[in-house]
């Protein structure tokens, strides 16, 4: 089933600006694109490159250094036409929070510090938000460098015929949890949203995403922020960035090891938060154990594939170890009162 539902009209009156949001087709509104790093990063220069080389005519590019003011890299980057900000508690939620209220642009855009970009992606970007009811736009994300996912997953999330396609979702549609979360498409090295959505309803969580201690998940919870709060998303996959995996293998296996973990305490944030989507949750988890038991029974073992850096032992302690990252994460966020 195609998660097509570009006819269906939401079943929720709620808009940005209380308001039905405006179209974007009669002009060029000021859009910011917002690019957070923690640093010197190898591909960082080329990144910005190609951001400078955008075919759009008013934009602005804003550099969030997650991590102590660092003289070298202002110099570094200060060749490129970019506003410069600096945003030390860690996490990019924290730092992409950082910029929404201080970026000019009515599209706010975010990309990561590992990607290159086409001279028109910016303006296939604003295509998706033609449609008023749309205030988050993904597009398509293309693997380069070595990337260590099973066949199966690495196909699902780069190259299924959703990946390829263009498709809007909102909440008339009976799976769109399944789509978010199941087969996810839309990642944080790309994707959009009206920065009246984000001032309003839902900025990033700050216990998710890279340097937090769960270390994923913030895209896919905005994506359900939006469809929740009765709006829609589009997938536009000729705004494409190719992202670069490093060649790092031991990094990759560390990190790995943190999105297993990460990918239990997320499941436990939406359970034990998300009270609306509770019963949608449950029907997700049960999909995807499914899915790994129908796996194990067609290879009449458990096993991790070639690709896969992690084995089903590592996988399995690093699942067990989010529990204890969920309720870390939850402590940090809400200390215990001190006594008086």
């Amino acid at each position: 089933m195609r998660p097509s539902c570009e006819d269906a009209e939401l079943h929720s009156s709620c808009s940005v600006n209380d308001k039905e949001p405006v179209s974007l087709r009669s002009g060029f509104p000021l859009v910011s694109i917002i690019l957070c790093t923690n640093g010197l990063r190898p591909m960082l220069a080329r990144c910005l490159e190609s951001l400078a080389a955008q075919d759009y005519p008013d934009y602005e590019t804003i550099v969030v250094l997650n991590g102590p003011e660092d003289a070298a890299f202002a110099q570094a980057v200060s060749r490129f036409p970019v506003t410069l900000l600096n945003e030390p508690r860690p996490g990019v939620s924290i730092a992409r929070n950082h910029a929404v209220p201080r970026a000019k642009g009515e599209i706010l855009v975010f990309v990561d510090d590992d990607v290159l970009i086409d001279p028109n992606w910016l303006q296939e970007i604003l295509k998706g938000f033609e449609d008023p009811k749309v205030v988050c736009v993904t597009g398509r994300v293309i693997p380069a460098g070595t990337v260590c996912l099973a066949a199966e997953k690495a196909d699902r999330y780069y190259a299924s015929e959703r990946a390829l396609s263009a498709w809007s979702l909102d909440a008339s549609n009976p799976n769109w949890y399944q789509y978010i979360l199941g087969e996810p498409v839309g990642f944080g090295c790309n994707m959009a949203f009206r920065k009246a959505f984000l001032e309003k309803y839902a900025l990033f969580p700050a216990d998710l995403g890279a340097g937090s201690l769960i270390g994923g998940g913030d895209e896919f919870y905005m994506y359900l922020q939006v469809l929740k709060h009765g709006f829609r998303i589009r997938h536009t996959p000729t705004a494409a960035v190719t992202h670069f995996f490093e060649n790092d293998i031991d990094k990759q296996k560390v990190r790995n090891a943190q999105l297993h973990a990460g990918s239990v305490a997320f499941a436990l944030k939406l359970f034990l938060e998300e009270r609306t989507l509770r019963l949608a949750t449950v029907k997700w988890l049960l999909s995807g154990l499914k899915r790994r038991a129908r796996r194990v029974w067609e290879q009449k073992a458990i096993a991790s594939e070639p690709q896969e850096l992690l084995s089903p032992r590592e996988k399995l302690f690093a699942y067990l170890r989010g529990l204890r990252v969920y309720w870390k994460s939850r402590r940090l966020r809400n200390p215990p009162a001190q006594r008086p």
